[in-house]
């Protein structure tokens, strides 16, 4: 990021929309005794909060890679992103969305650190639910291509103008940038994703589809163990 106290400004500003409206959540619990309206407060509650911790839990681990030793390992992508998903289906189920993994039957693995990956794919995950529309599938495909594995999260969101695609692919791994078309993320939660690509020795790439939405792709060594059922 650029220094510390830019850190802190993203971070801040990351963080200030779910805290607001957890506070406004929490004021429309304490002036209802409507039963029905009460479980939906707290399940947006709850929701909200479980975001913004795993937001807080990526920041703890990118601040730390620099510092860190990571074991590398064989990571078969379908099983992970399964788990992502599975993780993710209180989620998905508030915002009515739904998930469409396309992983082969070939087992596709990578090498990297499970536990960064892991938070990768949660990451791009869960900013594609933020904006995707629930007409269409958040969509994860993986392959091989040219000795990467590659794992692809796309969402049928807004479309982007191609001024501030442009400026959005030259940041990715460099500053986190808001974008407009988005206007709930400052791009840290795309930051931090970069940070642990290139920490397992990949990257991180953008597209941007005419008819709406977008793909982010990580890029990571692949493994030869293709024949590997589980890991």
């Amino acid at each position: 990021m650029d220094g510390f106290g830019g850190s802190l400004v993203v971070a801040a500003h990351e963080l200030k929309t779910p805290l607001a409206l957890v506070r406004q959540l929490s004021l429309q619990l304490a002036e209802t005794d409507d039963e029905v309206t009460r479980a939906e407060i707290i399940r947006r509650i709850r929701l909200t909060s479980e975001r913004s911790l795993r937001l807080v839990d990526n920041l703890t681990k990118a601040a730390r890679l620099e510092a860190a030793m990571f074991e590398m390992e064989p990571v078969v992508l379908g099983n992970l992103c399964r788990e992502v998903v599975d993780e993710l289906s209180p989620l998905t189920a508030a915002l009515n969305q739904e998930f469409q993994i396309n992983t082969g039957r070939t087992p596709l693995v990578a090498v990297g650190n499970r536990d960064l990956l892991r938070s990768l794919v949660m990451g791009l995950v869960d900013n594609a639910l933020q904006y995707n529309t629930p007409d269409a599938p958040v969509e994860i495909s993986a392959r091989i291509q040219r000795g990467e594995a590659v794992l692809a999260v796309r969402d049928h969101g807004a479309t982007m103008d191609l001024a501030e695609f442009r400026a959005l692919s030259k940041s990715i791994g460099r500053r986190a940038m808001p974008v407009a078309a988005r206007p709930l993320s400052s791009g840290l939660g795309l930051l931090i994703a970069q940070k642990f690509a290139s920490a397992m020795g990949g990257r991180l790439s953008v597209e941007r589809h005419r008819r709406g939405g977008m793909t982010f792709r990580a890029h990571l060594p692949a493994s030869a163990q293709l024949s590997l059922l589980e890991v």
